[in-house]
């Protein structure tokens, strides 16, 4: 009697690696390689992919939200039933750094399910000894692989930072000298360009009001450079005032090197005086240039969250297949972490019936006393009083004769300096006690402020967001940490807490 082969059921994890250099097998091609070893392994019905394009190196700043859906469906069992295959074209698809690679292992033996590798034409059971072996092996010796890639990469930028060489994207207004290293073109210098950088030149100048020049608005200059046909050199689109606001802020103008949050020398000659540059900044971070009234505000935790990985500013966006669609937020500078809006709005915001940390911290009867007493009269007429005490006995001293001895006049010296660093303590408490606690002027504390924080349009609810979630504000600055760097995925548990002072 002739045996019958049962159906598994096989799902995909694709990955691609996207960069300048990268030679990685798309995921297409992957996917199609894949169909073809159900010929040998399967039969297998194939169910919905799991598709992440980055990195799988520790070093990556991106988060993988399909690996992370993955190795939660494999822990739950939503992956499907015992005996299911999880496809991958090779093992380093899966991870890179050991500890994640082995913990996806240790899910597929509890849950019972099979690992295909299409590069190995075989399918490992990870409850078998040596098929276990064999795949953290190659786990292994994958992380080995772009641990040793990160530092030629590191040793080649430490070599251009300490060259002072060019990187990154060629700016406006330059070009670059090249030479060949391992078959690769790597920049050495770059050069004024003939057309654009008198153009940078003008931007600065015309911004400035510079060298004879009629000050004028970036959005002036722009609408200026559209009319006489300047385009970006890539793309050739028109060059907006975000962009040539932008443009002001680059160092490489004035022959710096940035890199990170380090600053060198470059090797290249500066298009822009040191002189210029520095009054183009002045400009541009003049308050009174600020024209909009907020109107553009429509989320409460957009300006207020950061980054836990770079510190850097957060954008909302529509999520991935691993959130359905809904809005996430995510690291606006590098795309370090997503994490979901409606669950982070609940933790730090919150509602009446279920209120987050700002709506408690609103709603407490001592915050509101604590306001109502800032400023206790009493309070500030005792720190006044020692104030005069300590002025005029600094004046006596002062007024005195100077001392003849040079052990007097050292004693001298360091009584004045006690004296002033004394003075100048106080004087930092006089004005905190006076001056006005910047929550009580934008919103009512105390029992019912849950009610009168729904009353607010979101422009008032971002302001208080802004007071209550700052470096120095009473809770601390929400920063959002990477999956990978928390202890699980809930959102209370990938907060961190950054607090000034």
């Amino acid at each position: 009697m002739a045996t019958v082969v049962g159906t598994r059921t096989a799902r995909e994890y694709l990955r691609v690696s996207k960069g300048k250099g990268k030679t990685a097998r798309s995921i297409t091609d992957q996917h199609t390689d894949n169909l073809a070893a159900e010929a040998d392994h399967g039969p297998w019905t194939w169910g919905e992919p799991y598709k992440d394009t980055g990195s799988a190196s520790k070093f990556a700043t991106k988060v993988r939200d399909d690996f992370e859906k993955l190795l939660a469906d494999l822990t739950s069992g939503a992956f499907g039933e015992p005996g299911d295959v999880l496809v991958l074209w090779e093992v380093s698809r899966l991870a890179r750094e050991t500890g994640r690679g082995v913990a996806l292992v240790d899910a597929c033996e509890t849950g019972g399910y099979l690992i295909h590798i299409t590069s190995h034409e075989r399918t490992y059971n990870p409850a078998n000894y040596q098929d276990r072996h064999s795949l953290i092996s190659g786990i292994n010796d994958a992380e080995k692989e772009a641990r040793l890639l990160s530092a030629r990469t590191l040793r080649g930028v430490n070599s251009a930072v300490g060259d002072g060489r060019p990187h990154g994207k060629i700016p406006f207004g330059y070009c670059r000298t090249y030479e060949l290293s391992d078959g690769r073109p790597r920049p050495v210098s770059q050069e004024p360009h003939p057309a654009e950088g008198p153009l940078v030149v003008e931007l600065f100048e015309r911004v400035a009001g510079w060298n004879g020049r009629k000050r004028e608005s970036i959005r002036a200059v722009a609408v200026d450079w559209e009319k006489r046909g300047i385009r970006s050199r890539e793309k050739g689109v028109v060059l907006t005032r975000q962009n040539l606001a932008q443009t002001l802020k680059r160092k490489a103008y004035v022959g710096i090197r940035v890199h990170g949050d380090s600053e060198t020398p470059g090797n290249w000659k500066p298009l822009i005086e040191r002189e210029l540059w520095d009054a183009v900044q002045r400009v541009l971070a003049d308050p009174s240039r600020k024209t909009h009234t907020g109107t553009q505000i429509k989320h409460v935790l957009t300006g207020v969250l950061r980054c836990a990985t770079c510190g850097g500013k957060v954008s909302l966006r529509p999520g991935g297949k691993a959130y359905d669609g809904r809005l996430v937020y995510r690291c606006y500078d590098r795309d370090c972490f997503t994490a979901d809006k409606a669950q982070t709005d609940a933790y730090l915001i919150g509602t009446a019936e279920q209120p987050g940390e700002l709506l408690t911290y609103l709603s407490r009867q001592d915050v509101a006393e604590a306001l109502a007493e800032s400023g206790d009269d009493s309070e500030v007429s005792s720190v006044r009083a020692e104030l005069a005490r300590l002025r005029g006995e600094l004046e006596e001293l002062e007024a005195a004769p100077a001392p003849k001895t040079a052990r007097a006049r050292i004693q001298r010296t360091n009584d004045l300096e006690e004296y002033e660093t004394d003075i100048a303590v106080l004087e930092r408490k006089e004005a905190d006690l006076i001056a006005p606690d910047p929550l009580s002027d934008v919103f009512e504390t105390g029992p019912g402020a849950a009610q009168r924080w729904a009353a607010l349009d979101v422009t008032a609810q971002r302001a208080v967001a802004s007071i209550i979630f700052a470096p120095a504000g009473p809770l601390g600055q929400p920063r959002v940490c990477r999956v990978a760097d928390s202890v699980s995925t809930d959102v209370r548990d990938r907060i961190r807490w950054y607090s000034e002072g």
